[in-house]
């Protein structure tokens, strides 16, 4: 997490996040994966903080409201389509039964996953990072996603499961992506043709409600510990009159150290090479931390920075995982997640 310069205010104002389009990108495309999170009511930074109280969400638990893009195929399938020229794309919604229990979100999504995605499409992957988002009226889902084979064809689908909380049970729905053309070229806008549906995805999921609403997105027990982040990039330099190269890449690590009685110590480490040759840098911090709703807010004694938590849980190493975006990243448009999204991961001492 690259920390903001200068002391921001310490008063939390009242904000609506409407992160409606949130994205990743995972293989060959662009996934629309869609959530609000609402903000709710000011305080201040510091242990004396109280969480937003549950409350009931909407009558049943659960609604999905289709937009009018979205024709009904059958009672369980709802799809939207969009030709251009002679292309077709399309997003299918798909409704599953529901799930009993609030318990073991994790344990459940796997197991739809492996029984419905995996069994349809037997080269997707078995083993997926599990994550939660916030629904239209700040209700939790869980979810998960991959880009799939199709089977017998060269064509590529991107599919997500939630499973959204509703009362006493949990809520699925599938949500697939496709692209049709058997035209030259087909196989190079399949790769994009993810980004073409994205604004129907996000339209979709501002539909969907949950219950209870109120619930953070991730508890306070669920980050305390240390954690780590690190990433790097080269770049490549080439003088066109001599013909002569060089590179300079760039790299750096974060550690962070969460306490249960909301402190934590902040560590950054980074270095750059190139012709002036290596150049180090280093910072350190420490203050107190808060969950607010879906935002990870730091009071440092030098800096203080807020964070969009966009998932939590844990990764395929059997270690805990959060994903978050740095203030001033908020962005809806796709690509947001990958390209200013940072990943932490449990750490050791």
């Amino acid at each position: 997490m690259q920390p903001s310069q200068g002391r921001s205010n310490k008063t939390l104002l009242v904000v609506l996040l409407v992160v409606g389009g949130l994205c990743g990108v995972c293989g060959v495309g662009t996934l629309a994966l869609v959530g609000l999170g609402v903000v709710a009511g000011a305080s201040e930074v510091g242990p004396s903080f109280a969480a937003p109280e549950a409350r009931p969400g909407v009558e049943g638990g659960f609604r999905l409201t289709f937009p009018e893009s979205f024709a009904s195929v059958d009672e369980h399938r709802h799809r939207f389509t969009l030709e251009e020229g002679g292309s077709r794309h399309t997003v299918d919604v798909i409704r599953l039964e529901a799930v009993p229990g609030l318990d073991d979100p994790r344990g459940k999504l796997d197991a739809l996953w492996r029984g419905t995605i995996v069994r349809d499409w037997p080269q997707a992957p078995t083993v997926t990072l599990p994550l939660r988002r916030f629904v239209q009226n700040g209700a939790r889902a869980h979810y998960t996603f991959a880009t799939v084979e199709v089977p017998g064809q060269r064509r590529r689908s991107m599919v997500s499961l939630y499973l959204v909380e509703a009362g006493d049970r949990l809520e699925p729905f599938a949500v697939v992506q496709e692209f049709f053309d058997t035209g030259i070229g087909a196989d190079f806008m399949n790769k994009y043709s993810f980004d073409t549906t994205h604004p129907a995805v996000e339209e979709l999921l501002k539909g969907v409600e949950g219950s209870p609403v109120g619930l953070p997105l991730v508890s306070d027990d669920e980050l305390v510990g240390r954690w780590a982040f690190s990433t790097g990039a080269l770049g490549q330099y080439v003088n066109v009159i001599t013909g002569s190269t060089s590179t300079e890449t760039v790299s750096y690590a974060i550690r962070y150290q969460l306490t249960g009685d909301r402190r934590y110590v902040y560590r950054f480490l980074g270095a750059t090479t190139g012709s002036a040759g290596a150049r180090f840098s280093v910072s350190h911090d420490e203050g107190s931390w808060l969950v607010q709703h879906d935002l990870l807010v730091f009071d440092g004694a030098e800096f203080d920075s807020k964070y969009f938590l966009i998932g939590a849980g844990v990764g395929a190493s059997g270690k805990r995982v959060f994903y978050v975006l740095p203030e001033g990243k908020w962005s809806l448009t796709p690509g947001a997640i990958a390209q200013f999204g940072e990943l932490y991961e449990e750490a050791g001492d």
